[in-house]
């Protein structure tokens, strides 16, 4: 126990009492006189901060058309890479074009039954006879063949940037600086210097999605072959063995769930940014999707949709190396060698190609095809007919939807843009200074401040700042970041405190987790109109989980010691949970509601497909016309990480300890 003499004395505490009084008053002062200055200075961003960063990217990507075949950039490195992307495409097209159907299901069987055993083969096998089912075969090829070369890129990448970590700390701190960028970079980032550096086509659709998905095999690598036992690699030194040897016969072996599990990871980070990725120009089931989507043709949307997951559910089933037993009421294969299943294997994989250039069974026939649009087409109308309006207490759909935009998220907007912009710099400035000081404060400002100097874009009665497209779309950040934590904290709440409800709700929040972020805008426009109110809806679907599982992981790890005392001393249910599991699962809370935040902010660019506008509008018109739109393109997709930036570092300050430092 501390002595009464190592305690400070009273004129210490009280002098630091009043310095932490004047620095506040010092603030708030501050803080004061720049908001007057904001109404003095003026309402709309002074044109002098246009940096032009618009017509600089526009500039050169015309210079990349000019001299895409003169360049020694483009000659000797990206011309030749863009070339290779398109052939590897191509002949991984050509090859499951040519295996047929047939041929590409008992492949993937086959494949399943190698890496997981019978019930991978069923399950990988059914799945991708099931894509033929209700998508069309030519375009998931198509997907499926650029998957392929972007997931075998990030595995060839991938792994040996693994392995180099895993031997080397000082290698590690560098690459994990390059995976946490690539991590936390949105994918809309990429697009204007894939499109400045490939034009339009596979090689940056492919480039999109390795970058996206190399982080897991990297990670993954590195962690597998960081925890093989010592032992093990101790017993391999003193059979003489060579670094070289030690990796491939000790460390890789040991480590190989882990770089599975790291495939698995890459395959599914590939699929969630499908949709995305088409925006680069392939005509796959992410452009089907797309497609759909702009024409509000919801049930053709839903039957590319599934086939996209029905895909990824496939080659998920088949990479992840997790050898489980059939059921009971299904009879045990016979255990024959490794080696004769893997003949048989490819008897079959050669018997069904033959049977299909036999019978020229190039697509699915027609029985086995399955109508999976007409039903949601159906669906989508009975809704409108009878949950769009005149249901009683809600109204309906349309009146929800309405509510959120007129008395929600315009007035909102309106108060943003009423504002003077070096008003709002300042407020969230002044948010900032409360959560961690002016280091914060400073950073944040910056972030807005930088989103002034993007410049004009075109608007409705001529250009107008992009200034106002970020109001714009923070207004529904705003109100999408609210209705997820109003929706998620009571729910995860409940399930930290029931079990029973937190069975009820994993499944649903696996589900969530798992679909790739487009998935939710299909229901999403199935309920409502397209519009701002559906953008805000399918942020909100898509942020929910993060906040619901860390909620309830942060009130199932308070310790049990501090709810004994609380119940000891007579504390309620309610006392309990208000003053004891809440306080001391803040850390973890806070975390879920950053998630929720950054989640929200990613799904940007794809409510902008059904209407929410904003930046991910203009984002997404970089890659729909790069010739005219890729300056703006980037403006907006920059503008979105400040944004995210902003929030993200704010969130986080709410996270840390109240009594660390504030510079």
């Amino acid at each position: 126990m501390a002595s009464v003499d190592t305690l400070p004395p009273a004129h210490l505490e009280a002098e630091a009492v009043a310095k932490r009084q004047r620095e506040r008053l010092l603030g708030f002062g501050v803080f004061a006189a720049l908001l007057v200055a904001a109404w003095v200075v003026g309402h709309e961003v002074p044109d002098w901060m246009d940096l032009d960063v618009q017509g600089w990217a526009q500039d050169r990507y015309t210079w990349t058309i000019q001299n895409s075949d003169t360049h020694w950039l483009f000659t000797v490195f990206l011309n030749p890479a863009s070339d290779f992307l398109n052939w590897a495409v191509e002949h991984v097209f050509d090859l499951l074009e040519a295996l047929r159907w047939p041929g590409v299901v008992a492949l993937t069987a086959m494949i399943g039954w190698r890496t997981g055993g019978p019930r991978a083969a069923l399950a990988g096998g059914l799945a991708m006879l099931a894509v033929g089912a209700v998508a069309p075969w030519d375009k998931a090829m198509l997907t499926l063949s650029i998957m392929v070369v972007a997931v075998v890129m990030a595995l060839v990448v991938g792994v040996p940037l693994g392995v180099i970590a895993a031997r080397s700390d000082r290698a590690e701190k560098i690459i994990r600086v390059v995976l946490d960028t690539a991590q936390v970079m949105p994918v809309y980032v990429y697009f204007a210097p894939l499109l400045t550096g490939f034009g339009i086509g596979y090689p940056p659709a492919v480039m999109a999605t390795f970058i996206y998905a190399l982080p897991p095999a990297t990670r993954l690598t590195n962690l597998g072959i960081r925890q093989v036992p010592v032992v093990l690699n101790e017993v391999g030194q003193s059979f003489g063995t060579t670094s070289w040897q030690q990796l491939l016969k000790v460390q890789l072996p040991v480590a190989r769930k882990s770089i599975l599990l790291g495939l698995n990871q890459v395959i599914m980070m590939a699929f969630a940014i499908v949709v995305l990725a088409s925006l680069f120009g392939p005509s796959d089931l992410g452009r089907l999707v797309l497609n759909a989507l702009q024409k509000q043709e919801v049930g053709e949307a839903f039957a590319a949709g599934i086939g996209i997951v029905l895909l990824a559910v496939a080659l998920d089933r088949i990479s992840t190396g997790d050898r489980r037993p059939l059921p009971r009421w299904m009879p045990t294969p016979p255990q024959w060698g490794r080696r004769v299943w893997l003949a048989l294997g490819i008897g079959t994989v050669v018997a069904a190609v033959v049977c299909a250039r036999a019978f020229e069974l190039d697509v699915l026939p027609s029985w086995m095809l399955i109508d999976a649009a007409s039903p949601i087409d159906d669906a989508v109308d009975w809704v409108q007919n009878n949950l769009r309006k005149d249901v009683p207490v809600i109204g309906g759909t349309q009146a929800i939807s309405d509510f959120l935009v007129v008395h929600i998220i315009d007035p909102i907007q309106r108060f943003l843009l009423w504002l003077p912009w070096l008003a709002v710099v300042t407020g969230v400035a002044f948010v900032g200074w409360l959560s961690r000081g002016w280091r914060l404060a400073a950073g944040v400002a910056l972030c807005l401040v930088l989103i002034g100097f993007m410049g004009t874009v075109p608007g409705a009665g001529g250009r107008k700042p992009l200034w106002d497209e970020a109001m714009n779309t923070l207004s529904q950040v705003i109100v999408a970041i609210v209705l997820a934590v109003l929706i998620a904290f009571p729910l995860g709440v409940w399930a930290g405190r029931s079990d029973r409800v937190e069975r009820v709700l994993k499944p649903f929040l696996d589900l969530a987790q798992v679909l790739p972020q487009f998935v939710y805008l299909i229901p999403v426009v199935f309920l409502f109109s397209a519009g701002r109110a559906a953008g805000v809806v399918a942020c909100v679907v898509y942020a929910i989980p993060p906040l619901i599982r860390l909620t309830a992981l942060g009130l199932r790890e308070v310790p049990h010691a501090p709810r004994e005392a609380a119940t000891s001393f007579g504390a309620t249910p309610r006392q309990e949970l208000l003053h004891v599991q809440l306080p001391l699962a803040r850390k973890a809370i806070l975390l879920g509601v950053n998630q929720t935040v950054l989640m929200v902010l990613a799904t940007v660019i794809i409510a902008a497909l059904v209407g929410a506008g904003g930046l991910g509008l203009l984002a997404y018109t970089a890659a729909a016309k790069p010739n005219v739109n890729l300056g703006q393109g980037m403006a907006g997709g920059l503008s979105i990480v400040f944004l995210a930036i902003m929030l993200d570092r704010i969130t986080q300050a709410w996270g840390r300890d109240p009594d660390t430092s504030r510079t």
